[in-house]
Order: structure tokens, then sequence, then C-alpha cells
């Protein structure tokens, strides 16, 4: 935490208490299991973040913006793509919540 001076190294939010470590070069990709690489994110960020390295997430955030521009503009094809993530995050969100509950 004193290295990002308690903000998430991945979005550069502030972290609260919910927060977990991430591995800065992910261990998928040969990153160790040593101290010096993890740094504090927000659950979310890591998750998203999954295992991709550091090129890739930037090539995904661009996506996200080029994404969130296009259905900003009503852009017909990228309204549908997110529609259809919406439906994948509901999806998602409700496996999470059988999950929760039935531990």
């Amino acid at each position: 935490m004193n290295k990002t001076g308690r903000r998430c190294h991945i979005c550069g939010g502030e972290i609260g208490q919910d927060w977990t470590a991430d591995h800065v070069f992910a261990h998928a990709q040969g990153g160790s299991q040593g101290i010096d690489n993890y740094l504090p994110a927000h659950p979310i960020c890591n998750q998203y973040r999954w295992f991709f390295g550091p090129e890739e997430f930037q090539w995904i955030l661009k996506l996200g913006v080029w994404f969130r521009t296009q259905i900003q503009r009503k852009k017909t094809g990228a309204l549908t793509l997110a529609d259809g993530f919406l439906l994948h995050e509901k999806r998602r969100d409700r496996r999470r919540k059988k999950k929760s509950n039935s531990v």
C-alpha cells in the first residue's frame, strides 16, 4: 500500500478497506510469487485485468474507450455489443451471488 500511496495500481483510484494484492507480472506469464511482484488493486480491477500482460491490457482499455465512444454516438453495431455485454454481466453477477450464498 505504501508503494502506491493507497491507490489501485491498475486504475489509480483510492483504495479503502476492500482491496486485493495483484500480481504486477501475471503468474501465468512467468511472474514470481515474491512480495516485490504484488501491488494493491481494487477487486474489480484485479478481476478484469486477469492474467493479461501490460500491452494486452492496454489494448483492452483502448477497445473499451472506443466502444464507449461508439455507444455514445449511437452506432448500431456498438449498441448491440453493449447489450450483449450487459446480459453477460447480469449472468456473471447471478453466478457470483449463487456461489456466495452456497458457501
